[in-house]
Parts: C-alpha cells; structure tokens; sequence
C-alpha cells in the first residue's frame, strides 16, 4: 500500500485549493502548448507527489477532480488530443508510486516505470492510428524522410552555398535516410527511458525539499544501477560488431540504451563527486553546463558509469557514512 496519509481539510472537495493546483498543472500544456508543451514530458511528477503525499484514496480523489477541470478546459479549447496524451504519463505516475510503496530501489522502480510507459504509450499511439487509420511509426518515418528533404532543398535554394558543400550535405542526408529506419526503435526507447529518468529525478527531489518524510529514495548522486546491467553494453557491442543485417541494427539500437542508463550512473558519480570535493554550486553549474555542450560530455560520463561497476567510486562516502553511523 502507498503511504496513507490524512487528507488535510478540503482536499477532496471539487475546487480546493490543491484540486484547482493539479488542474492548472495539467491544462497548462494545452492551454499554451508552445510554452509549456515541454510539461507534457514531466506529468508523472505531479501524480507521483500527489499519491506519495496524500495517500493513494486520497491521492486518486485529487487526480481526478483535477483532471475533470483541466479537460472540460481542454474540450473547451478544442484540444483535447493533446489532453489526452498528457494522461498518458498518469500510470507512470502510479508505478513509481507502486514501486516506493513496495521499497522498490531506483533501479527497479526505473524499470517497472520504463515497462509502464512504453506499454501505455503503444496502447495510446495503437489506437490514435487505428482511429486515423495510418500506422504512427511508419508516419513517424515518413515525417523525418520529408524533414531531411525539405532541409536540403532549403540549403540548395542558397546561392552563396558551394558545390561541394551542397554535394557533402546530400551524401550526409542520405545516409542518414538510411540509417534512422535502422536506429528508431533505439532512439525510441531512450526517448522512454530519459523520461521515466526525469520524472523519477524529479519527483524524488520535489519530495525531498518539500516532504521529506515521504521520499522513497535517497540523493540522486546515491544511485546505482545492478552490477548485472553491464553485460547488456556487451552483449550490444557483441552484435553491433559480428551481427549482420538486422542483427546488427538490433545491437546499435542496444547500444545506445546501454549509453544512456549508463550515462544516468556516470551523471550520479559525477554528482557524488562534486559533492565529497566540496565544490561550490556556481562551480557545479559551470561543470553541469561544459558537459552538455561539448559533444564527448555524454560520453565520457557513459564511461564513467561504467568503470563505476569495477571501481565504485561512491565507496568511500558508504564507508564514510557507516563509520558515523
């Protein structure tokens, strides 16, 4: 059972306060889509808080007056499409809570939330394409195939462009046509698994500042993933290398989910470090702020992540934490 706590006064009544709160986080996306769109990504963490605050009855009860005012505002704007794929991100919302009810660790509450996702997302793009009548993924392709061709006719239209410049551009475009058929399914499911990753970061620390009591896990830069994990980058590079055809695309796609679990454990190490240093916030940012630009960044704190399997960097601050205790 998720933590029953005692509804404060009103909080199941239709416009309370909270109830009017969860319904402007929700509709806001739909009412200013171009600005607020991005929280379409993030609506696991209202409804994780929500159930981990007030209880699961509870919880549940807010959730939904919510969501009735934000669509009647939805229905009223006419975007209720969008709506609807923002509800998409409640059972996310409900499997982190499941998972912390059950003193589930971040890894397996990550991938309980991964599994939930991937799973409601099919259901949704499934019927949202037998009601339009078209396959979404093959739509999806479509779209990047026309992308790639409008932007190369949109540089060809440029007469200060040389020859060779456009000739590289069209080669480059071509293998690319060739190869996002190949990687989607990959690049798909690290779409799936950056955004449980978000909403578990998230929703782990808005519960750490604000209700601390109820925070399932610790600091982000305390996660580990299990040791057993390694052997998926590989099996990856296994395939990706001897694999042939299908096979091999199967290894990349592999791959990079590999990348990038591992990248969140570097990005902890990384993090922990920081912190055992001592190194100021301003400094941090900086820091945070060099890895995103620079193009190896992602990489070398996949590596990291990695070698944290052999090394254990975070060791000494365990060690540290027993000796006090």
């Amino acid at each position: 059972m998720a933590a029953q706590g005692t509804n404060p006064s009103g909080a199941s009544a239709f416009f309370s306060g909270q109830t009017l709160m969860v319904a402007t986080v929700y509709f806001l996306p739909v009412l200013v889509p171009a600005l607020f769109g991005w929280m379409n990504m993030v609506l696991a963490v209202p409804a994780f808080y929500v159930l981990r605050v007030f209880g699961t009855r509870g919880g549940t009860t807010l959730l939904r007056n919510g969501l009735l005012l934000a669509a009647l505002i939805a229905l009223l704007l006419n975007q209720m499409g969008v709506f609807l794929f923002s509800l998409t991100m409640l059972p996310l919302g409900y499997s982190l809570d499941r998972s912390a009810a059950l003193g589930e660790g971040p890894a397996r509450a990550g991938a309980r939330g991964a599994i939930t996702l991937a799973a409601t997302w099919i259901i949704f793009w499934t019927i949202y394409g037998l009601a339009a009548g078209m396959n979404p993924y093959s739509h999806l392709l479509q779209l990047l195939d026309t992308g790639f061709t409008q932007t190369f006719e949109a540089y060809k239209s440029n007469a200060d462009l040389p020859a060779d410049v456009l000739l590289d551009l069209d080669r480059v475009i071509t293998e690319l046509k060739l190869l996002i058929p190949r990687i989607l399914p990959g690049v798909l499911a690290c779409m799936v698994l950056m955004t449980v990753w978000m909403n578990m970061v998230a929703g782990n620390t808005l519960l750490m500042h604000r209700n601390p009591e109820k925070a399932p896990w610790s600091g982000y830069s305390g996660w580990q993933l299990p040791d057993q994990v390694v052997w998926l980058p590989i099996v990856a590079l296994v395939l990706t290398l001897v694999g042939q055809g299908r096979i091999r695309d199967a290894g990349i796609c592999l791959l990079l989910v590999a990348g990038l679990v591992y990248f969140f454990q570097g990005l902890a190490v990384f993090i922990h470090l920081l912190e055992r240093w001592r190194v100021p916030r301003y400094l941090r940012l900086i820091f945070y702020f060099l890895l995103v630009i620079q193009s190896y960044g992602l990489i070398m704190l996949a590596v990291l992540g990695i070698s944290d399997v052999w090394i254990d960097f975070r060791r000494k601050g365990r060690d540290d934490q027993a000796g006090k205790d």
